[in-house]
């Protein structure tokens, strides 16, 4: 079944939700200026899956249409469509769209509770399939939640309990817990949240290696939304002052499990260290490598700002800022080929086609690169201007007739137009999109963490050997 975008918006509407900015409970959170825009940004996701037939394919196991961020994905072909929508959304949005990890939660869960099933003859894989039928006959919108907030990083989990999501209660109807997850993607704003450990775990630590969903039903959660100079403009309010008015900041939260229970049937996997890392290993590859679909998506953003900003300045025959534009293209199909490429080289575990795990650890190196040189390079093309600007205010206020003739450029656009697009390029600069691309599905540490573990280096040494007769 696929809903349109206001359906998501009313049946957001019928949430109760414990969500605060600056402290304070936010009663009608739906249209809050902080968040309002992240539910714009989901509900283009349901507009746009209606839009292209890749985008909604048919699933099996519900005998209709259904979103692909809500599907499980069988082969290559699956992956790649995915990567596609992903790099569209990011291009039409400027922003997160904040289902990715849902999806791919969706697609570790999956084959980490068929494996434990045929190891252990537990029904876990059972219980995921029926919560995933109801997924995509309703079509929610899902959202992951995997950063713990850690504590000190010299402890182990057991050391520091309560800075990790543990059980605090196990009972004959389902279990409670309790901890918080951090730098949350739009979790406030999702119809279902699956809840997956930060880590894997060690002997002794089986109180940390669960996998459940978490839905408005349950009580007491509590959101706290972050604060960025962007969300502080979001509450100015103004016609394009905060640069991305419509679709917002990137916008994460803390989420707060405050003895949370979950019954059985939404628990996927309880106390099992091999089912624990085998998710997590599906989850990280998964996520990785449609982050570089998704960066490819940004940069392409990014690239069109600053091809009208050359305009906008007068500046479109300069060869050496032309030259910086094709840069951006080029790192944005960059990271988008690897994408691809890893989904051509990919492998099929319990059902699932995965991506290639050293290219997709491979494109999370490369998609940072080429968005922060993009990122340099929009600066550089657009001038101190984006930092140093009068705001919309100044313009409509009592010195706006002065203040719009100071920023006239060129004839072809008028001062507002030019204005948006200084606004909008700052707030690429200043918003919380770099620490995302950065760290969002771990930091490029972790990736090349992975790919020291992973990669035949000795193959590679072999070839020299043979080339040199040593």
């Amino acid at each position: 079944m696929l809903i349109s975008g206001e359906d998501y918006i009313e049946r957001l509407r019928g949430y109760e939700r414990e969500i605060y900015v600056l402290g304070k409970k936010v009663e009608n959170f739906v249209d809050h200026p902080n968040i309002r825009p992240t539910v714009n940004a989901f509900a283009y996701t349901f507009e746009l899956a209606k839009l292209r037939e890749e985008y909604s394919p048919y699933s099996e196991l519900v005998g209709e249409k259904v979103n692909r961020l809500n599907c499980v994905n069988k082969t290559p072909e699956d992956l790649i469509a995915r990567y596609d929508y992903q790099r569209e959304l990011s291009k039409k949005l400027a922003t997160c769209n904040y289902r990715c990890t849902g999806c791919d939660a969706i697609n570790a869960i999956y084959p980490a509770t068929k494996a434990l099933d045929e190891r252990e003859g537990t029904d876990y894989h059972k219980r995921f399939l029926k919560l995933l039928k109801e997924i995509q006959k309703k079509d929610y919108a899902c959202t992951a939640a995997l950063t713990d907030v850690k504590g000190d990083r010299s402890k182990r989990p057991a050391e520091q309990r309560e800075k990790f999501m543990h059980v605090v209660e196990k009972r004959e109807d389902g279990i409670v817990v309790s901890g918080a997850k951090i730098a949350q993607s739009g979790a406030f704003a999702a119809d279902i949240n699956f809840v997956l450990p930060t880590q894997t775990f060690k002997q002794g630590e089986e109180e940390f290696a669960i996998v459940f969903a978490a839905t408005p039903e349950d009580e007491g959660i509590k959101y706290v939304i972050q604060n960025t100079g962007v969300q502080a403009k979001q509450r100015e309010g103004g016609e394009f002052e905060p640069g991305n008015i419509r679709y917002g900041d990137r916008t994460t939260c803390m989420v707060i499990f405050d003895n949370v229970f979950i019954p059985w049937e939404r628990v996927f996997i309880f106390e099992d260290l091999r089912a624990t890392r085998d998710v997590l290993n599906y989850f990280a590859s998964s996520h990785r490598c449609v982050g570089a679909a998704c960066k490819a998506g940004f940069i392409d953003s990014m690239a069109g700002a600053a091809s009208l900003m050359l305009k906008a300045n007068g500046l479109e025959g300069v060869a050496v800022l032309q030259q910086r534009i094709a840069e951006m293209v080029a790192v944005s199909e960059a990271a988008f080929g690897i994408a691809a490429g890893a989904a051509v080289k990919g492998y099929n575990a319990y059902d699932i086609w995965h991506p290639n795990q050293l290219m997709a650890n491979a494109g999370k190196i490369i998609g940072v690169e080429g968005f922060t040189k993009s990122l340099v390079n929009l600066i550089d093309i657009s001038g101190g201007i984006i930092g140093t600007s009068p705001s919309e205010f100044d313009m409509k206020g009592e010195i706006g007739d002065k203040v719009g003739k100071y920023l006239s450029a060129s004839e072809k656009f008028t001062v507002e137009q030019r204005m948006k697009l200084v606004k909008f390029i700052e707030f690429w600069a200043t918003s919380s999109h770099l620490v995302g691309a950065i760290h969002g599905g771990g930091s490029p540490a972790a990736a090349l963490i992975t790919l020291r573990f992973i990669m035949d280096i000795k193959d590679k040494e072999e070839a020299v050997r043979e080339c040199l007769n040593l």
